[in-house]
């Protein structure tokens, strides 16, 4: 049990996968996931691209000396700086430990020790270092998805006009992944203005439920406690002010979690897939017939949570479309391909600021001003409700697309009292910032509203109490303090 919890404590440490992968699995599991024949040396890949420039040097070279070299001719290559970057090696279990040399080859007279790659991440290296693929999906056109389509609906013997396949751009996978996540914080604060076509899927109401993100109502006067509401908890309220990636990441966490106490090969299967997804492009969509049993299943799940895009071409014929928050679930929130993927973001919350009907948008952007008023370009329910935790809700003002609130000292306290931060409002502020203002170049919050809202947190521990003993003595009739 202790061994479980220690487990989790280090995986919900972790920012991603590869992270993960670092702070939470054994050597052992590592070097399983290298030895993979048709996805470990995308592992190879992707753990080679986070290496530090002069670790990768030592690991392309050692890999062109035959995955083996005299540890005093490693040092030259690395300036004697070998040892700074030897712990990290090891620990993704990409070196051996150092063992005495055969050959005196290359070694000088006091130090005979070489240095060697593991034979899985050697091979695994080797392997990816020869091949061409980019990714370990062939990508579908959209004349090809097309075509499918048609041959499906003709095996199946319907004659019928095959219907319209939509083939969703960046922009549309953003809002799908918009739409999923809004549903999931619709129901984590109780919005009575959710259908129950958009209710979450119960295994992520599970979720909620399983990592304190829910509780019971405390509030509840009913004879049995089971039938007490949900309420969000402080948790909750932290959880809803996060990144969409950190929001993510907590339930991959609980999905590998969950998959690991089943079997302990399907966690491999399902690591393996994550990283798999971290090579696909953003816009491509790959077909179902590619993957493997176990990844069918994952593809079903993920896409419950948003990460994946699914498309059914018929008779159980689907198309996986990646999105942008899978593709970055490997490298956590500094992906490399973060910059390309915001781009599309952006873009995604430019279009619909510009629509005719504005509640067909579920993108949120915010100005703040000088003044302490928040305008905000919404006509969800649910954003409304997110800023109420650190606006003034009786300062609220409508238009058909925005919303103005107004952050007050009174307001913000009371979000400190439900154990949000300050630096979490300023992250939320910044995070949901309105494209035009990025551009910009000015900074997304104003700097006398920033200071204000780090004084009224200071506000806090300005006085510290302490608890004190009084110690009273009675002598004579009389009381002496």
């Amino acid at each position: 049990m202790a061994k479980s919890s220690s487990f989790s404590s280090k995986a919900a440490k972790a920012t991603g996968v590869l992270d993960y992968l670092q702070k939470a699995l054994p050597k052992q599991t590592l070097r399983q996931l290298y030895a993979d024949d048709t996805r470990g040396h995308y592992v190879c890949r992707a753990v080679l691209q986070q290496l530090p420039g002069v670790a990768q040097q030592v690991v392309i070279r050692l890999s062109c000396c035959g995955g083996t070299f005299a540890r005093k001719g490693v040092q030259i290559w690395t300036k004697q700086q070998f040892a700074a970057y030897q712990h990290d090696l090891s620990r993704w279990a990409i070196i051996e430990e150092i063992a005495p040399s055969t050959e005196g080859e290359g070694a000088g007279e006091g130090d005979k020790s070489t240095i060697s790659l593991t034979p899985e991440y050697y091979k695994g290296l080797r392997y990816s270092l020869e091949s061409m693929d980019s990714s370990p999906w062939q990508s579908l056109t959209p004349e090809q998805i097309v075509t499918m389509a048609k041959q499906q609906m003709s095996t199946d013997g319907n004659m019928k006009k095959p219907k319209n396949i939509k083939i969703p751009t960046p922009e549309d996978l953003e809002r799908y992944t918009e739409k999923k996540w809004n549903a999931v914080l619709h129901f984590l604060v109780g919005s009575t203005n959710q259908s129950p076509e958009e209710e979450p899927h119960a295994a992520v109401i599970n979720f909620l439920l399983q990592t304190g993100l829910m509780q019971a109502d405390p509030d509840y006067k009913g004879g049995d406690p089971d039938d007490a509401p949900l309420v969000i908890s402080t948790q909750g309220y932290d959880f809803m002010l996060q990144e969409q990636h950190q929001q993510v990441w907590h339930f991959v966490v609980q999905y590998l979690k969950y998959v690991s106490e089943k079997k302990a090969k399907r966690l491999l299967e399902a690591l393996l897939f994550l990283m798999c997804l971290s090579f696909g492009r953003l816009g491509d969509g790959y077909s179902e017939k590619s993957l493997g049993k176990h990844e069918r299943t994952f593809m079903k799940d993920l896409s419950m949570f948003g990460l994946l895009y699914v498309v059914e071409l018929g008779d159980g014929t689907h198309i996986f479309y990646p999105t942008r928050v899978a593709i970055q679930l490997v490298q956590g929130k500094h992906s490399s391909s973060g910059a390309g993927s915001d781009k599309a973001t952006s873009k995604a919350v430019e279009q619909d600021l510009q629509l005719s009907n504005p509640s067909r948008s579920s993108h949120l952007a915010i100005i703040v001003q000088t003044n302490f008023m928040v305008c905000a370009y919404t006509t969800s329910e649910l954003h409304v409700s997110m800023l109420g935790l650190f606006c003034d809700v009786h300062t609220i003002r409508r238009l058909p697309n925005m919303v103005f609130m107004v952050l007050t000292r009174d307001s913000v306290k009371s979000a400190f009292a439900l154990g949000i931060q300050a630096k979490q409002i300023l992250r939320f502020l910044e995070k949901h910032a309105h494209p035009k203002l990025l551009e910009s170049g000015q900074p997304p919050i104003p700097e006398n509203v920033q200071d204000q809202i780090w004084l009224w947190d200071r506000e806090r521990h300005r006085v510290v109490w302490s608890e004190v003993f009084v110690h009273q003595c009675v002598m004579a009739g009389g009381i002496f303090a």
